[in-house]
């Protein structure tokens, strides 16, 4: 582990030892690793705080075995509990509380409730808030605040993973509300964090099994973003430049997927707002084109259409766009995702 990689760890585990943390990244991303990763950190560094790991989509055994597949050896007796879901014949282990299924919340915060009265200044670690989200937001919602009460009372903490754009719009902002810090990973290999005060920008590789952190540098320094909108039809630009009026953005418009490249590398905006169905290239082909070029290759791109199928998503986020919003689209929503990922690139609007 590099000097760069050590100085990160140890700043987030000083900054998130007392904050609820969600890492929230692309399906296709490694946001898994780096969940172990950070985990074996703490078990490693810090004797005093204990996990306790909440199976939702993985059993026990399987999460041990993770941390051998990424690579993590880890000294775990003792410090490293876990809530799993029963099944019969399944081998029991006194390290684990067993639970009828991932909706046996009653079951689930009373073991969590106990752990953390005999073990305080623990984590806790949610493994998927997304199988969460299948149950009513409403019980999903008591079941987390209770459990956030319980911890808070036994000065621990909670950490979770969610993957972005595969729930409804409504239910990934509700999730991401119950954390105090959101991770903000692309697919790209970049991360941000607003701790506090603080930001947060590094980048991750992942070289023969390990990880590796460094700094990034913040790339946006202007006080007005340049935006490209790409959409055939003639209203939708406009209502995205209504929506967005009182923002500090400059608009420029493509109402077909070549004019999009050709304004892309003439004018190399800050963002692009990009339609996937049009009729001479899908969105999809304009990325593809995009990526080739070493001018436009790193200018991010949110995605808004209409095609709402995971698959159409998932087929997105592998190609490298930033993010993904669903048509009719709120404008509330359409400025909160921009400024998101502007934020991640290093832009801060003035005052």
């Amino acid at each position: 582990m590099n000097a760069q990689t050590q100085e990160i760890l140890s700043t987030l585990r000083t900054e998130l030892s007392r904050k609820n943390t969600l890492f929230l990244a692309p399906v296709d991303s490694f946001i898994e690793r780096l969940v172990y990763f950070f985990v074996s950190d703490i078990l490693k560094e810090e004797s005093e705080r204990s996990i306790v790991w909440l199976c939702l989509n993985s059993s026990r055994d399987k999460i041990l075995s993770r941390f051998e597949d990424f690579g993590f050896d880890i000294n775990y007796e003792g410090k490293l509990f876990f809530i799993d879901i029963d099944a019969p014949g399944k081998e029991h282990h006194d390290d684990t509380f067993y639970c009828s299924s991932v909706a046996d919340y009653t079951k689930m915060a009373s073991h969590i409730s106990n752990i953390f009265q005999n073990h305080q200044n623990s984590v806790l670690i949610i493994d998927n808030m997304n199988v969460l989200s299948s149950d009513t937001m409403q019980v999903v919602e008591n079941f987390v605040q209770f459990i956030e009460k319980k911890v808070a009372e036994n000065d621990g903490s909670i950490v979770s993973m969610l993957s972005r754009n595969i729930l409804p719009s409504e239910t990934e902002v509700l999730i991401t509300s119950f954390f105090d810090v959101v991770i903000d990973i692309t697919n790209v290999g970049e991360i941000h964090a607003e701790i506090g005060m603080k930001d947060f920008d590094f980048r991750y590789s992942v070289e023969e099994g390990s990880i590796e952190f460094e700094p990034m540098q913040k790339k946006i320094k202007r006080e007005r973003l340049k935006i490209l909108i790409v959409d055939d039809e003639p209203d939708i630009p406009e209502l995205l430049k209504l929506s967005l009026i009182s923002e500090p953005y400059d608009f420029i418009v493509a109402h077909n997927g070549q004019d999009a490249i050709d304004l892309t590398l003439k004018e190399l905006p800050d963002l692009i707002l990009l339609d996937i169905m049009m009729p001479d290239m899908d969105g999809y082909e304009v990325v593809e084109n995009l990526k080739k070029s070493k001018a436009a290759s790193d200018i991010p791109v949110i995605m808004i259409s209409a095609k709402t199928a995971i698959e159409d998503k998932v087929k997105g986020m592998e190609l490298g766009i930033d993010d993904y919003i669903s048509k009719p689209f709120d404008k509330r929503e359409v400025k909160a995702r921009i400024k998101m990922v502007m934020r991640r690139l290093g832009w801060v609007e003035e005052e």
